[in-house]
Parts: structure tokens; sequence; C-alpha cells
């Protein structure tokens, strides 16, 4: 009798497991059905996407759901995918991606690898719902199902395919880019992998028959001469391609060579980037001659080519007849003065320019200051990108005049170094960026403490800068908060320094004090002591957005002030926190913050993903975000429909 009760106790257990949510996912794919079922969902149901933009454009399709069931349901899916380093997330309204959050997991020595594959096919071939796909995994996931990778045609919705190969099996990456093709997406993205060459013809054939192709980016793919030939060639025909990036490839001077031509004969390319492809003088003299009959391409970024003066020469010559460019990237190109003072004789004819980056380049002050006075009148350049170059108290002076006469500059990046012992240069152009009626954003490498003393006034007393980005090697960023403190225009900060434990405390009584600022950014690793400081701050803060920095280490002292901030401050949306080491302890304590927040949607902090605490974490950003679009889409829908 005890026994017969306890078997009935047993089996009651089970079938609660069985209906809980959270109960273990099945590794074995014969499972799949029966666990979806005891869930209450047909894992084979078709996509219900009715088509958002449809919704918002006043079409309500008949008997439909405005967005595909999945949405409410990725809790289930994403039980599985976190085991493999997987997450579907709804990033715009009715619309889901598919990304690698952790590109250190390997699904082939995990037990759901399998079942992943299995449950990722049937998503990306099946569900128009999903506009966005990223794979970026260890090792392979379609390894024990390779007929169903070779099989796969992803539905023609998905808008964006980045296949990210740096950890991936070679033979499961170009089965990918197999099916990505195959599936005609408006983007695709490949890189670090090298392709061999049937998959470059493959690239190739897409390029010339596909009509939803938009854009096309090859980043470190290994291409050889006659691969960047081929693409080329194909390029030159296409109808669609509007936007082609190739990065870090072998082009060279015959590859140049051959793009001239897709300058010349292709009509619809708005968007070009060759770089760091070895192009040298000779590559850019051929692009610049097609440059010169070319009245389509608007963007244009050549970096790291060394191209030398005589390609810059070649290229600023082109621009005097060319009236469709407005940007144009040469950074890192070894133009030296000369190749300065032929970028300013362009500047001083060009009309139509409105974006122009020539950092690192060896240009010394008779090349600042040439480009600086043809800028003096030139009505049309909104940004200019001149650090990092070899220049001094004149070109600081020059750069002075600049910001004082020009009403159009709205950017500027530029290097302000101490001067021997002459302030004037630096009071020059401190005093025209606090008076600056156009300039909105300034990026500056800042050499000494003269320099910066010079830059806070200017930020104290500036009323129209609303960007603010400072590289320094001293110990002055103390200072710099005390500026902002009692700045009213700055919205977005981001520094390039080591922080001390003062530091620290310091940008935490800037954020107690703040209305303005919405954006923080530090790029430089983080100690527990300065983490915990700066939460401390923002716990008090009402008006910061979002925060960015990099740790190393998460104690319980930084996570506990991580977590108290989560649970009183409302307009924090965005965190990132880069790749420390923490406990499960430190994570469980972030977690709970995160599920007493509404509103925090992004929370970027690298664990492993089997981690039952961040599927947790991961779970409430979703309800966050989920929150916030059907928020966005009330409002969107009631305005259309007034």
């Amino acid at each position: 009798m005890i026994a017969a009760v306890m078997s009935t106790t047993m089996k009651r257990k089970r079938l609660q497991s069985l209906a809980d949510p959270e109960m273990s996912p099945p590794t074995s794919v014969r499972h799949l059905k029966t666990h979806f079922k005891r869930l209450g969902v047909d894992m084979r149901a078709p996509c219900t996407d009715a088509g958002f933009s449809d919704t918002l454009a006043g079409v309500e399709p008949p008997n439909r759901e405005r967005g595909c069931w999945l949405i409410n349901q990725v809790g289930i899916w994403n039980r599985f995918f976190q085991n493999v380093g997987l997450e579907l997330n709804q990033n715009r309204p009715g619309k889901l991606s598919v990304r690698t959050f952790g590109s250190c997991c390997n699904p082939s020595f995990s037990d759901y690898g399998l079942v992943c594959a299995t449950l990722l096919g049937e998503l990306l071939a099946g569900h128009r719902c999903i506009y966005n796909v990223h794979l970026s995994y260890s090792g392979k996931m379609f390894g024990l199902k390779p007929a169903a990778l070779a099989n796969l045609i992803p539905n023609g919705a998905i808008e964006h395919f980045h296949v990210d190969g740096a950890r991936m099996s070679s033979g499961e990456a170009h089965g990918l880019i197999r099916a990505m093709v195959r599936g005609q997406p408006a983007s695709i993205e490949i890189s670090n992998l090298k392709l061999c060459p049937r998959i470059v013809t493959t690239l190739s054939n897409c390029v010339e028959s596909t009509v939803t192709l938009k854009e096309l980016s090859l980043v470190e793919v290994g291409l050889k001469l006659d691969d960047v030939m081929t693409l080329f060639k194909t390029l030159e025909s296409s109808k669609t391609v509007e936007c082609f990036k190739l990065e870090g490839n072998a082009v060279g001077v015959r590859g140049a060579q051959q793009f001239a031509k897709v300058l010349k004969q292709n009509k619809t390319l708005r968007s070009a980037t060759v770089q760091k492809a070895q192009l040298e003088a000779e590559g850019a003299i051929a692009i610049a001659s097609a440059l010169a009959e070319n009245t389509t391409l608007t963007v244009l970024r050549i970096a790291s080519n060394n191209i030398a003066d005589a390609g810059t020469r070649a290229l600023a010559d082109a621009l005097k007849i060319n009236n469709t460019l407005l940007g144009l990237d040469l950074r890192d190109n070894a133009m030296g003065v000369q190749g300065g003072h032929a970028i300013a004789q362009m500047l001083a004819v060009n009309a139509k320019l409105e974006e122009l980056h020539v950092c690192d380049n060896a240009i010394s002050d008779s090349g600042v200051v040439a480009i600086a006075e043809s800028i003096l009148h030139n009505k049309a350049l909104n940004v200019l990108s001149i650090f990092e170059n070899d220049f001094g108290e004149d070109g600081v002076t020059a750069l002075a005049r600049l910001l004082a006469s020009n009403k159009t500059l709205q950017r500027l990046n530029t290097t302000l170094e101490p001067t021997n012992g002459d302030t004037r240069p630096l009071d020059a152009f401190t005093n025209a960026l606090a008076s600056s009626k156009s300039l909105h954003a300034v990026q500056l490498f800042v050499w000494g403490s003269l320099a910066m003393k010079k830059l806070l006034h200017a930020v104290q007393l500036t009323k129209t800068l609303q960007y603010l980005r400072v590289r320094s090697y001293g110990s002055e960023i103390r200072q710099l908060c005390s500026a902002l403190e009692t700045n009213h225009s700055i919205q977005e900060v981001q520094i390039d320094s080591f922080l001390y434990i003062e530091d620290g405390a310091a940008l935490a009584r800037l954020f107690e004090k703040t209305k303005t600022l919405q954006a923080v950014t530090i790029t430089k690793e983080l100690s527990t002591l300065c983490v915990t400081h700066i939460f401390h701050g923002l716990a008090k803060n009402k008006s910061i957005c979002s925060f960015s920095a990099q740790c190393a280490t998460l104690r319980m002292a930084a996570c506990t002030a991580i977590a108290a901030t989560l649970e009183v401050n409302r307009t924090l949306c965005s965190i990132t926190l880069g790749w420390p080491s923490f406990t499960d302890d430190c994570l469980s304590v972030i977690s709970a913050g995160v599920a007493k927040n509404p509103v925090i949607q992004i929370m970027e902090l690298t664990y492993m993903s089997y981690s039952n605490v961040g599927l947790k974490i991961k779970e409430h950003l979703r309800r966050n975000s989920s929150m916030m679009l059907q928020a966005v889409e009330f409002v969107l829908r009631g305005a259309l429909f007034l």
C-alpha cells in the first residue's frame, strides 16, 4: 500500500515537471515534438507573421495576428539555444533575430548540438518573422546533420545574414554560406574565414544573378587576386548591389585596376570600401581615373593602402571634377606633406564632399595649415578627421582660425599637443571651440596637462557641443569630470584613458549631478573599485541611458553596486561591461537586479553559454525589450490611424 501511494505521488510530480516550462529540454531530436506539445506549442506550426510594415502602412491582413506566434514563445527555443551559445531575440516590432552570443561555445561538444541544428534549420527555413542572422559559434553545429545544412534554404524574408568563421569549422562555414546564398538575403556579410574558390564562384554568381542583393561585405576572407578579379567582373554588371566592402584581402594594383572598371560601368553602387588591400599609388591612380567619370558613388573608403602622395594627388584631382562623392576615407596612407597640400587644393574647389578622414598620414604643419585654410570658405564639409599627424603650433593655430570662421563644420577629430612655452595656439583653439555655434562633436588626442587644462575651459563654456571623445595619458580625468558638471550641452562622452580609483569617484559625482549626459563610454579596463564608485553614482542619475566600460574582474562589491543601481535607476537602457571574470554568486546578484528593472534592455556581459543564471538575465532583458517594442508599436499605429 505504501509503495502504491509513493508511485502515485511520483507520477503526479512527473506530470507537474513536464508541465513546468523550466523542465530540462530533451537532447534527442525524436523527443522534440513531445516536449513542445507538453508545453502547449506546435513547433512546426507555420509562421503567422503578417508583416509589421504592412500593418503600419494601414493594411490589416484578415484573420492573422500582427506578429508571429513564435515571438511569444522564444523562451522555449532559447532554453535549447543557450547550450550552444545562440539566442533568439525580438529587436524590431514583430521581427526576430538569431545571433551567437557565445562565440567560444562549440555546439559539437554539447549534448544539444544536434537538437539545436534541427531547430535552427526549421526556423531559418520557415519563419519569415526572422529578419537578421549572425552566426559565429565555434566548431560545428550541423556536423551530425550535414544533410540538413546541405538542403537548407533560408526564407526570403531574412534581410541580413552574417557568417563569422573566426572559430567555426571551415566546412561548416562554407555550408552556411551556400545556404545563405540560396536564401537570397538583401545583405551578405562574411568575415574571418579563408574562402575556397568554389565559394567565391558561388558569391560571384549571386552578385550577377540575384535581384535582391544590395550589400556584400567580405572582411579578412583570404581572397587571392584571381578571386578578386572574378568578383569585380561580376560587380561591373550588377544592377542591385549598392554597398560593397572588401577589407583585409590582397587586391593589389591589378585588382584596383579592375575595381576602376567597376566604378566606370556600374550604375547602382553607392558605397565602396576597399581597405587594407595593398592598392599602392598605382592602384589609387587607376581608381582616381574612374572617379572622374563616376556619377553614382557617394562614399569611398580606401584606408591603409599606402597610396602615398602620388595616389593622393590623383584622387584629389579627380575630386575637383567629381560632383557626387560625399564621403572619403584616406586614413593611414602615408600621403605626407605633398599629399596634404593636394587635399587642400581639392577642398578649395570641391563643393560636394561632406566627410573627409586623413588621420595618421604624416601631414606636417604646412599641410594642415593648407587644409584648414581651404576649408575656411568651404560650405560643404561637415566632418574632418586629422588627428595622429605631425603638426604642432602652426597647425593648431590654423584649426583655431577654421573653427572661428567656418559655419558648416560639425565634427572635428584632431590632436592637441603642448607648445614650447607659447600658450597662444592652445588658447586660440579652445576659445574658438567654446564659441563655435556649428561644431557638435569633437574627438581630441590631448597631450600634456596644459592642453587638457585649456580644453576643460572650453568644455565649461561651450553651449553647442554634444559629443566629446578624449584620449589622454595624464591624470586629468578628475578635472574633466568637474568641467562636465557645469556643462549643459554635451550628451555623449567617451574616455580613452586608464582610470584610477579617484577617477571613478569623480565620475560618480558627475553622474549624480549631470542632467544632460545620456551616454558614457570608457574604453580602458576598470578596476572593481572604479566600477563600484561609478555605479553608486549611476544609482542617483536620471539622464544616462547607455553606459559602456571594459572590466577585467567583477567582485561581489561591484556586482552588488550594479544590482542596487538596477533596482532604483529607470533611465539606463544599456550596460556593457566587456569580458570580466566573476563567480556564479556575483552573476546571481546582477540577475536579481535585472529582474527588478523594467527598463534595461541590453546587458553585455560575457558568461558561459550554459549558465542558467545567464539565461534568466536574457529572459528578463527580452521581457523588457518586448514591452518597449509593444509601446513603440502602439504609438506608431496610433499616429498612423488617427
